[in-house]
């Protein structure tokens, strides 16, 4: 046990199934199996959760332990022993590095909630939405009003819960459309059969369904209805339009008819889905969305539409991304940077060139325009020591000089207008004789892939006044999925 905990910074998990009474406290598992715990063992258990609640490694929490008693401990196995048992119960568990909030554009919903029962359960999805990172908005007919009242919803979201298309608001003059253009993503839940029929017609006789046409960004709908309803025919012809439309119907989950009474109630199809998988759906089609985008559009240009990416694609689904560096890339990093050596990693995405230098003891430099890339970057890394900081580099503000630069596919998304400042400022934190590390999409790959790729001869226009080029040789840029063709460049930095 000693071992296994020593290396650990433990902390008291967010929710925790425990109940004090008297002089006893009862822990209770994810699997209902209940611990009671009495007298001293009670109190070792209350002094325990409550000085890890922020994370300790068992050193200090034993150290905690000595100071409330007064005496060293003769024996640690008892701590050992309850730490043990509040590991399985996932009690305590362990603790994560910090994330930084990304400060870019939050993704931006707008939840329509209609004349449902499960509108009743609205402030609980807005929370869980508002934890995974969306800033939320809130449209309602009249009847979903019955059900949750808007006072509440308001109290969660800071903004009026909007229902009246006629509303006189200097703010909003023409809500329907201009909330449709605020949105990011639309999301009606519950969509009870009214509403399901307003917008497989075509009909705007309330702001959830006005908005809902009217928006062009995607719009999901969560049918929630009894079984019975759900199955009608009409209402099955309107899903179907509403799906033939480019609408996302959620598919429902099974829960019990609150029509009947309470001891007759069992499961059926027809109610919205819980929470969690709600979310994970709105999730996947943003990013399904913004990838689509991305490929008519091109890459981002902005720090703010790689905030986007980064936000709503998890790692899997970075055309780019990959848990360790290029073998190649790695190789130069190898025979370059020693220990010690200053390393700059520009662009560096989720972080796995900078993790790797700082893996080699060398000292690192991360930048990024994306704070939500660093923010991942840097929780990826833990306790590596690295300096993660946003900067563009065709627009850079760092200063100093760095042994090694490395650039995993950056050069290649920039623009004609953008790539004489980049040159500018490698060649500036180059130090004298320094390494330029540099991998770019092939010539055979840059029009499919909306980049500009580069071949030697670009490089040494770009780059041949401070730098001398070394090596050009054939490789890839692997992603989770596809490996394309691709070119790395080693550069050496020119004397003076």
């Amino acid at each position: 046990m000693h071992e296994s905990i020593e290396p650990l910074r433990l902390r008291r998990a967010p929710v925790v199934r425990i109940y004090d009474v008297g002089e006893t406290t009862v822990l209770v598992g994810p699997d209902g199996d209940a611990h009671e715990l009495a007298g001293p063992s009670a109190q070792l258990t209350r002094a325990v959760l409550a000085f890890a609640l922020a994370p300790r490694t068992r050193a200090e929490i034993i150290a905690h332990v000595e100071a409330l008693s007064g005496a060293p401990l003769t024996d640690a196995a008892v701590v050992d022993e309850l730490l043990g048992l509040l590991r399985r119960l996932e009690i305590l568990i362990p603790a994560t590095p910090p994330r930084r909030r990304a400060t870019g554009k939050r993704p931006r919903l707008l939840l329509g909630i209609t004349g449902a029962i499960a509108s009743a359960l609205t402030p609980g999805l807005v929370g869980l939405l508002q934890q995974r990172g969306f800033e939320v908005r809130i449209v309602a007919t009249e009847a979903a009003l019955r059900f949750v009242q808007a006072a509440a919803l308001e109290a969660l979201v800071h903004h009026p819960v909007r229902h009246d298309l006629w509303a006189r608001d200097p703010a909003l003059p023409v809500p329907h459309i201009n909330l449709a253009a605020w949105a990011d993503v639309v999301l009606i839940a519950p969509a009870s059969a009214t509403t399901i029929a307003r917008l497989a017609a075509g009909e705007c006789s309330t702001l959830v369904s006005a908005v809902a046409l009217s928006t062009r960004a995607p719009v999901l709908v969560a049918p929630s209805m009894n079984l019975d309803m759900f199955a009608a025919p009409v209402l099955q012809r309107n899903l179907a339009q509403l799906t033939a439309d480019g609408i996302h119907v959620i598919h429902p989950g099974t829960g019990r008819e609150l029509a009947e009474a309470p001891d007759e109630r069992v499961a059926t199809l027809g109610p919205m889905p819980p929470h969690p998988a709600i979310v994970d759906l709105v999730e996947a089609a943003l990013r399904i969305a913004v990838t689509r985008r991305r490929g008519a559009e091109g890459p981002p240009r902005d720090d703010a539409a790689w905030d986007a990416i980064y936000r709503t694609h998890a790692d899997d689904e970075l055309a780019w991304q990959r848990d360790a560096l290029d073998d190649d890339m790695l190789a130069v990093l190898a025979r370059e940077a020693p220990a010690g050596a200053s390393v700059l990693d520009l662009g560096t995405g989720l972080g796995v060139g900078a993790i790797a230098a700082a893996a080699r003891g060398c000292r690192v430099v991360a930048t990024d325009v994306s704070e939500a890339a660093l923010a991942r970057a840097e929780a990826r890394a833990g306790d590596a020591a690295i300096v993660w900081l946003r900067d563009d580099i065709a627009e850079s503000r760092l200063r100093g000089r760095f042994e090694v630069i490395l650039d995993r596919g950056c050069l290649h998304l920039l623009t004609a207008e953008q790539r004489p400042a980049y040159a500018a400022a490698v060649a500036r934190l180059s130090a004298p004789g320094g390494v330029l590390v540099l991998k770019t999409h092939d010539p055979s790959e840059g029009a499919s892939r909306s980049t500009t790729p580069h071949d030697a001869a670009a490089i040494e226009r770009l780059l041949g006044d401070a730098f001398v080029l070394e090596s050009d040789a054939p490789s890839t840029l692997p992603g989770p999925h596809e490996a394309p063709a691709a070119r790395l460049f080693v550069l050496r930095r020119r004397p003076g």
